[in-house]
């Protein structure tokens, strides 16, 4: 077996990856300068510091790229993971919506383009099950049609659209939205403790 052969697999599979992860983050980038209009291919390559015909043999169109780029944006967000209880979730959310102060172009495009509302349904069934199990944790047993009720109002104050309705319409940064979206979770929480626990045995 020549031993130069199966290793090489393996760096070309690193290299491949690499070249993606290059070519995602400097769309990143070029949506946070120049947004999702001016988006352009020899711009991506300049960016990635690769040859546009290595941008177009991995994407061959601008709708094949950005289809990748959304599936691969909440990694740059470090939102591609959801909290287990609601300490957790807390804690995180307004260094979330902190975070999407600093790149609010590319958190706008993930929330306008069709292809980043696909990206986002590919994953709707785990989030609304990432959801049903924090209530879980934190309530225990409560039954539908209330549960999901409470998981659809949770969710939908944990995510971006939140941040940037409360942006757009009470002028709040990050920091500030967080802890309101916090706050109203926990109410809900509380309230569920209190008013929605199924009935125990």
């Amino acid at each position: 077996m020549d031993i130069s052969t199966t290793s090489a697999v393996p760096l070309r599979d690193r290299n491949k990856t690499k070249t993606r992860e290059a070519i995602m983050a400097a769309v990143a980038r070029r949506l946070e300068n120049d947004g999702l209009a001016q988006l352009s291919f020899t711009e991506i390559a300049r960016e990635a510091d690769v040859g546009e015909s290595t941008v177009y043999r991995y994407y061959p169109n601008k709708e094949v790229l950005l289809e990748a780029f959304w599936d691969w944006a909440p990694q740059a967000i470090q939102r591609d993971s959801y909290p287990q209880n609601f300490h957790e979730l807390e804690s995180r959310l307004s260094a979330d919506f902190v975070r999407f102060d600093q790149r609010e172009p590319l958190i706008r495009g993930m929330l306008a383009s069709p292809q980043g509302r696909s990206a986002r349904m590919h994953t709707a069934a785990a989030r609304q099950q990432a959801f049903r199990q924090l209530v879980a944790n934190e309530v225990g047993d409560v039954p539908d049609p209330d549960r999901d009720r409470l998981c659809a109002a949770i969710q939908l104050l944990y995510s971006a659209t939140t941040w940037a309705t409360f942006k757009d319409y009470w002028n709040m940064d990050g920091a500030e939205a967080g802890k309101a979206a916090s706050a109203a979770i926990a109410g809900l929480l509380d309230h569920a403790r209190r008013t929605l626990r199924a009935p125990q045995d």
